[in-house]
């Protein structure tokens, strides 16, 4: 059944074949395809604006970044999304809209009964709104989406995307089963060890990377979207600033090395316009809370025999650095004041994990979830955890963690903008909301009813005729 999405996408051209225009595409289309305007935007999942902006710090050995900086525009904090985690930041950053209009409000699809296996927001079908790639595509250009979240069934000349049924170890047949036909196979014929990179979860940066690399270099994309996740992965499990998070930003540092050699060798640096994202900060936990445990307590949660839910009147969605409380019955008055109260009474008390509790109208300032009826975010050190049963406050689940509400500096994320257009120097006050208008200009795009603005540190070509 899987195998069904791989059709949902357009084939891969052969290796030195130019891809074949449109014979339905009108002249706008045709006219949009032959202007050489590229976009490569690669997010660095967790990278703190610090690893640039203060390398030497940190003793970083990060060549591409500082030279990118030094030439390009860049931002010492990106503000981001409520909650700040992954699915949401990156959906933004290609929507120009918050999570409360573009839908995707969370990493994993809320599920209190746990039916639905850890099922994420893994499908291009539940965004809201337009896409850059798919006004990139209306439009005629080349689109390559590498393990960019939420992008199960979109369409595009390239598209391998990040989906997973197993936590605990890599899966090539279902990622080489959901790709864009003859993707994989030209990536593993030029690098050899490009399908070992994906017996992990995550996949290896190294190996994400070769597939971009060869399709920058054989199709020439005009919007290429490509997300490495090992910057993340090592501040989960040993802690931001680690030995081992250190050596994932170096190595990432040597990806993008590669995808601007990249871009040189297809002949389309001078035309590109090269972003380095990222979609959240960092910080280490010491204690965890379990917010379920307290909505047990509360009998707000049943359990049967088993521990399992068998009803729930309000229950938590846990982003470890900010929880969501939802109503079963969103009438369900009584239980809605139980909640409040709740963590109302445990709001800033001393031991208990719980800074704040933050209102519905809170909620909307940040631009998070308004189904939610509250919001909570952990104390100083805490994370939240799930869990119905035992002590509230447990021992950590990981070392490093997000999920924060976005007004915490140290949720804050990474933005670099380099090549023709772009005008060298600090941008300050960069929302995450405003990548994707800065981007779809550079394009030609117009994306509308967006909450962002174009940045005026990224011009349009010069060529560029204001969209239509």
């Amino acid at each position: 059944m899987l195998c069904a999405f791989a059709l949902l996408a357009t084939p891969l051209h052969s290796a030195g074949q130019a891809p074949k225009a449109d014979a339905r595409a009108g002249p706008e289309r045709t006219a949009a395809a032959s202007r050489a305007r590229h976009a490569i935007v690669i997010s660095v999942d967790g990278l703190m604006p610090a690893s640039y902006a203060a390398a030497d710090e940190h003793g970083l050995k990060i060549p591409t970044l500082r030279r990118l900086m030094a030439a390009g525009a860049w931002s010492p904090g990106v503000f981001g999304v409520m909650p700040a985690v992954t699915y949401p930041a990156h959906t933004t950053m290609v929507t120009g809209v918050s999570p409360r209009v573009h839908g995707i409000v969370s990493n994993g699809v809320f599920d209190p009964m746990g039916t639905r296996d850890g099922e994420w927001y893994w499908y291009e079908s539940e965004i809201r709104v337009p896409t850059l790639w798919q006004l990139a595509r209306a439009r005629g250009m080349r689109v390559a989406l590498i393990s960019w979240p939420v992008t199960m069934g979109a369409r595009g000349e390239a598209v391998l995307p990040e989906f997973w049924r197993r936590q605990n170890g890599g899966e090539p047949l279902l990622v080489r089963a959901i790709s864009t036909p003859g993707l994989w196979e030209s990536a593993a014929k030029r690098f050899p060890d490009f399908a070992a990179g994906f017996e992990v979860s995550p996949a290896k940066d190294e190996s994400l990377t070769d597939a971009a690399v060869d399709v920058i270099e054989r199709l020439r994309p005009n919007l290429l979207l490509l997300h490495l996740p090992a910057v993340d992965h090592q501040q989960h499990m040993h802690g931001p600033w680690s030995a081992e998070a250190l050596a994932a930003i170096e190595t990432a540092d040597a990806q993008i090395a590669r995808l601007e050699e990249a871009a040189r060798h297809a002949g389309i640096w001078a035309d590109t316009l090269f972003v380095v994202v990222s979609d959240h900060g960092f910080t280490r936990e010491e204690k965890s809370v379990r917010p379920s445990v307290l909505l047990n307590q509360k009998g707000l949660i049943t359990l049967d025999e088993k521990g399992r839910v068998a009803s729930w009147r309000a229950a938590a969605s846990i982003s470890t650095g900010s929880a969501y409380i939802y109503l079963h019955d969103p009438a369900d008055r009584d239980a809605a004041s139980s909640a409040r109260e709740l963590f109302a009474s445990l709001a800033g008390k001393p031991g208990s994990g719980i800074r704040r509790v933050l209102s519905p109208d809170e909620i909307a300032a940040v631009g998070g979830d308004p189904q939610a009826i509250l919001a909570i975010e952990p104390a100083e050190g805490f994370g939240f955890a799930g869990g119905f049963t035992g002590d509230a406050i447990a021992p950590p689940t990981t070392t490093g963690i997000h999920g924060f509400p976005p007004d915490r500096e140290f949720m804050n994320s990474s933005l670099i903008f380099a090549g023709p257009g772009v005008r060298p120097g600090k941008i300050e006050g960069v929302r995450m909301v405003d990548i994707a208008p800065t981007v779809a200009r550079w394009l030609g795009l117009r994306l509308e009813n967006v909450e962002g603005k174009s940045l005026p540190a990224v011009a349009a070509p010069r060529s560029e005729a204001p969209p239509r």
